[in-house]
């Protein structure tokens, strides 16, 4: 018997010995062999044209089955090289008997554990699709994936062949998860993933660095400390500002605020010189880069309002009487005008209530563009007619949303009381005060912040003359070049008239028949017409 028919007899052996263990396995039947004629050792060749055959107890290790069961893994995309396909190899989750006549299938090779997390990459810690223009799948292609008790390590693997970027993963990601979806944008499924689990990451260019939202925030937290410590490390710079519009010490305030609204470091100081408008800030060279794009973003010249207002003074009903007129007049161009003032007068809101007065007390009328020279025209009749007055007629121009004060009237004086057995005079304000902040709109309207307070000298008291205040706050939008008008503040007066002939009037007894007594209740109404004007740089 030659070693060939040895050898043979051999295998056949160990495989009838094996067969207790592996049941499954069907006996091979011997390799075909036959001995060389010139051979001394009796060295076997296979025959001409037949391919040698695997030998199964020649290889890698046969690994068991996972203790979680069995991973139906199944993936598809919009192109094939998210390298996964649908005729991949899949484990069936069939029962354990049916195991048991089939072979164990050697698993995929797993990725190795990482020792400790990866080098942390800069926040945030969900990736922004705006800047991420690394060759990576879209965020919006559609991901389809059925895992059953899969590990999220098996999980993350698609996702990354899937989108064609790197996904390392932390050594505590770890479990089993079943997905189930159907044409989800990757981006939406992997965000969801990782919130289920507790998980976030971070991104750097082709690199997602998955972890624990715990771990992540603490090496996100020691970075930060660590960049405080360093620029508490920083040497400092100095810079000047030379400001042109803004005052160099509203920019102080503002770079100085307090709390969060603070843009210098805690190391920074800013000073301001008033006389030469400059402004001064020490800090770290990032935080005056930062500085300097704040002040050539505020340093721009103000847009500028002229306000011309005019304060009428008339009989009891003349704003009524000057509406009449102006709706006549307003008809004469267009009909449409006095009805909805869309293109001309504009909205009368008379009965809308301001403050501190009723309904029927006080209110405003808008007037557009086109009706301002009718209302100029109209008090200049007026006043001819003898039926009202133009008491003031001031004009005053300021920037945008900068205050602008017109006062005019008188300050009485008073006995006041100093300090204990001292007094001194002291003076009371009795005058008509007009505030305006204007406001310009991006679509070029004015919004106007209205105060109007009339005060005026009333019945005298032992203290000094009792004052009457009459007061008006609201705030309304015009159009450039449009007028509003703000009426019904009325004022009445009781008075008691003697009217007598001289000496003889004076006389006792017969004197009644030479005077004559008469009591007049006399009202007036003051209305104030206001038109902004943008003027100045565009």
């Amino acid at each position: 018997m030659t070693r060939a028919h040895v050898l043979c007899s051999w295998l056949a052996a160990g495989a009838l010995s094996a067969s207790t263990s592996w049941a499954s396995v069907p006996l091979l039947p011997p390799l075909p062999l036959e001995a060389s004629s010139g051979e001394e050792n009796g060295q076997a060749w296979p025959r001409e044209g037949t391919e040698p055959l695997p030998n199964p107890f020649v290889g890698g290790p046969l690994v068991q089955e996972q203790e979680d069961g069995p991973a139906a893994r199944e993936t598809s995309g919009d192109h094939s090289e998210s390298g996964l396909r649908s005729d991949e190899p899949a484990q069936s989750a069939g029962s354990a008997g049916a195991a048991s006549h089939e072979p164990p299938v050697e698993s995929a090779a797993r990725s190795p554990a990482l020792e400790g997390p990866p080098i942390p990459l800069a926040p945030p810690l969900r990736m922004s699709s705006e800047n991420q223009n690394d060759g990576g799948a879209n965020d919006d292609k559609p991901v389809t994936m059925h895992f059953q008790n899969a590990q999220l390590s098996d999980v993350l693997d698609a996702f990354a062949r899937f989108t064609g970027l790197n996904i390392v993963a932390s050594e505590r990601v770890r479990g089993a998860v079943s997905v189930h979806l159907t044409n989800v944008p990757w981006r939406t499924a992997f965000d969801t993933l990782l919130d289920v689990h507790g998980l976030a990451m971070s991104r750097r260019d082709n690199v997602i660095w998955v972890a624990p939202l715990a771990d992540l925030a603490a090496r996100e937290r020691q970075r930060f400390e660590a960049h405080a410590r360093s620029a508490e490390l920083e040497p400092l710079a100095s810079r000047a500002f030379a400001l042109r519009y803004p005052r160099a010490e509203d920019v102080q305030r503002l770079l100085t605020a307090s709390g969060a609204q603070r843009i210098l470091s805690k190391r920074g100081a800013a000073v301001a010189d008033a006389r030469t408008n400059l402004l001064f800030v020490t800090d770290l060279e990032a935080r005056l880069a930062q500085v300097a794009e704040l002040i050539a973003t505020i340093d721009k010249p103000s847009r500028q309002v002229l306000i011309e207002a005019r304060i009428v003074e008339g009989a009891r009903g003349f704003s009524q009487n000057l509406g009449a007129r102006l709706s006549i007049r307003a008809g004469s161009l267009d009909a449409k005008t006095a009805i909805d003032g869309q293109n001309g007068i504009g909205h009368d809101l008379s009965a809308g209530a301001l403050s501190g007065f009723g309904a029927a007390t006080a209110g405003f009328t808008l007037f557009a563009a086109q009706a301002t020279r009718l209302v100029t025209t109209e008090l200049s009749a007026l006043e001819a007619e003898g039926r009202g007055h133009i008491v003031s007629s001031p004009r005053v121009v300021t920037a945008d949303r900068t205050k602008a004060v017109v006062e005019q009237g008188t300050e009485l004086p008073y006995q006041a009381k100093v300090r204990s057995g001292v007094s001194g005079v002291q003076f009371r304000r009795a005058s008509l005060k007009l505030e305006v902040e204007p406001q310009i709109t991006p679509h070029g309207r004015i919004v106007l912040d209205l105060e109007i307070a009339k005060d005026s000298v009333g019945e005298p008291t032992a203290a000094g003359p009792a004052i009457d205040t009459k007061h008006v706050r609201t705030r309304v939008e015009v159009e450039d070049g449009g007028t509003v008008s703000i009426g019904g503040i009325y004022e009445r007066q009781d008075r008691n008239d003697v009217t007598r002939v001289p000496l003889l009037g004076k006389i006792p007894l017969i004197g009644a028949l030479f005077r004559h007594r008469a009591q007049r209740e006399q009202s007036s109404e003051l209305a104030v017409f206001i038109t902004p004007r943008i003027i100045g740089v565009d």
